[in-house]
């Protein structure tokens, strides 16, 4: 995403509505492509944000294929793309966020009137402040992490307030206090060479394994499953694609890599945590091909999803992510 082209001229504004009322409109475009980008790591994925909703300072998006936080006090403005088939969601500085780009399959009529009621063919759109109608906040969540954590404890937990935290850099890694916390937990955190990740990568490729990518920027953090199938890893650079997700990651970015979570049984919740030079994390990976990581669980409450074919995946499916995640903790 070109900050340049994709802010164009600054010091037009229009000042209109309220960040709900505008989220909620974007799940009527359909298909699109989003777009993001970090210090590490650009992820461009198909996705639909029909239920997209605001709670506290936080959009959010929960099911089991695909859950969002839009952290609002990041986010400044609107704009169209360029060629005016998308959006850009931009911090203050005119610095894109998050690109939504209209899918071929979806209908262009709905984006042609989104852009001319907002009026954001050639300006930033601004949304007001939206009216708080809560009760005095603590000091702690007066600052900007507490207020995340806040609100982050009462969504969905497949992508808690740590993961979105340290991969939107308001946390960074802290090793011991990551060790004490899994351990807490009743888990293991371990130190991993970075520079088996691309092989380790690559062969979830090669078995076309679905995986759940948890990446983003400083305003947009999600979480999906997607399979990809094809790589590419030149001058330290490791792209992967599938059909519905395209992966660029610079390998020599990747300053620490951790094996963090348990195994039980066939039971592997172990995810591959990545963190640059300053702490921050590029992505959190982990099986898609369970039950457990996306829409069912077995925890004494399960909840089950009908949206995806549980069923199409096997036992064996499952045990390759044990293998790679032995042979990197070995």
């Amino acid at each position: 995403m070109s900050a340049h082209s994709a802010h164009g001229d600054a010091g037009q504004v229009r000042y209109l509505g309220h960040w709900p009322e505008l989220l909620g409109d974007l799940g009527l475009l359909g298909s699109v492509w989003i777009e993001t980008e970090s210090p590490g790591l650009r992820v461009v994925q198909r996705q639909r944000l029909t239920g997209l909703r605001v709670r506290g300072l936080v959009g959010y998006l929960d099911t089991p294929e695909y859950q969002v936080r839009l952290l609002l006090d990041a986010c400044h403005a609107l704009r169209a793309l360029d060629d005016a088939q998308g959006l850009l969601v931009e911090e203050l500085g005119g610095q894109p966020l998050v690109s939504l780009r209209l899918d071929a399959r979806s209908h262009p009529l709905p984006l042609r009137v989104l852009l001319s009621s907002l009026g954001a063919q050639d300006r930033s759109v601004v949304p007001a402040p939206h009216p708080r109608q809560e009760a005095p906040i603590a000091a702690l969540e007066q600052h900007a992490v507490g207020r995340l954590q806040r609100d982050c404890q009462t969504l969905g937990p497949d992508l808690g307030f740590r993961e979105v935290a340290e991969l939107s850099g308001r946390l960074s890694l802290q090793p011991e206090q990551l060790r004490q916390m899994t351990a807490e937990a009743g888990a293991e955190a371990v130190a991993v060479d970075p520079s088996l990740v691309p092989c380790a990568l690559e062969t979830l490729a090669d078995q076309v394994y679905p995986l759940a990518l948890s990446s983003g920027s400083r305003g947009w953090v999600s979480r999906a499953v997607q399979s990809v199938y094809g790589h590419a890893y030149v001058d330290g650079q490791l792209a992967l694609r599938g059909d519905a997700a395209r992966l660029e990651l610079d390998v020599r970015a990747i300053d620490s890599a951790w094996v963090v979570g348990r195994r039980s049984g066939e039971r592997d919740e172990r995810s591959l945590r990545l963190y640059d030079a300053d702490g921050r994390a590029i992505a959190v990976i982990a099986s898609g091909a369970d039950p457990w990581s996306c829409g069912r669980r077995d925890d004494g409450g399960a909840r089950v999803s009908a949206g995806r074919p549980h069923g199409q995946w096997r036992p064996d499916a499952v045990r390759l992510w044990t293998t790679l995640m032995n042979a990197l903790t070995s």
